[in-house]
């Protein structure tokens, strides 16, 4: 288990449509200024460092074969060359589901290259290395979309989208699969299908190691707090230049 655990429950605040700014600003024409961490006081990035990774809106498969559609999990990454402490930052929840909620201060900063994890069960196939739980946490099945704002509410990162049809991941009545984050090299933003691909663990034999509980390893596939599967997509998506 990670050195941070967080419980977030009772956090979720229910927005009406028209009452919060979802709109998306598009690319910004000038550098946002990056705010130090004193005192443990939320700090900010870069757009675009701070990723939403990943989406696990299919549910989980316990290994004998229980579909639960509400164990669901969102995780962050930090890409950022500095820590960056995400206390008080805004995710929004779009698609099937409209509403949003503030993270819990957080005594650490996420350092570069580290994950955050927020799910729905503590004792689910996500919950048990989790660095925050949402027990209202839903995510769509036909169309979802995850936008992360810093305490500023400035968009620091978005996966998915509110109209379209869910871009990767599926449940197949045998396994869930989760949407990750492709390494895209040019134009990676998350509101596009191009930087998504269904997690692939098990196709390449790469499942072992994977952050979910016991009970669940058969047919949950994701990779909550970790490294997302081998992107074996082509240089479309690889970033490699063969």
């Amino acid at each position: 288990m990670r050195a941070r655990w967080y419980t977030a429950m009772g956090l979720l605040v229910a927005t009406g449509v028209g009452c919060v700014d979802t709109t998306d600003p598009g690319t910004s024409e000038e550098q946002v200024l990056y705010r130090w961490e004193t005192d443990n006081e939320p700090t900010t990035g870069e757009r675009g460092n701070m990723l939403v990774n990943e989406i696990g809106w299919a549910g989980s498969v316990s290994d004998d074969g229980v579909y639960d559609p509400d164990d669901v999990f969102i995780e962050l990454l930090n890409k950022n060359p500095r820590p960056v402490n995400v206390s008080r930052w805004n995710v929004e929840i779009g698609g099937d589901y409209e509403f949003s909620f503030r993270l819990p201060e957080m005594a650490e900063p996420i350092l570069p290259n580290e994950f955050v994890v927020i799910a729905a069960k503590p004792d689910g196939a996500f919950g048990q290395d989790a660095d925050i739980i949402v027990e209202e946490l839903r995510l769509g099945k036909r169309a979802v979309y995850v936008g992360l704002r810093d305490a500023d509410r400035r968009l620091m990162d978005s996966g998915g989208s509110r109209e379209e049809h869910i871009f990767a991941g599926s449940y197949d009545l045998v396994t869930t699969r989760s949407m990750e984050r492709t390494q895209v090299l040019f134009g990676n933003r998350g509101n596009q299908d191009r930087a998504w691909t269904a997690n692939i663990d098990d196709v390449m034999g790469t499942g072992g190691d994977r952050e979910i509980a016991e009970g669940w390893r058969q047919h949950t596939m994701a990779s909550p707090g970790a490294a997302n599967s081998a992107d074996y997509s082509g240089s479309t998506t690889s970033g490699g230049f063969e």
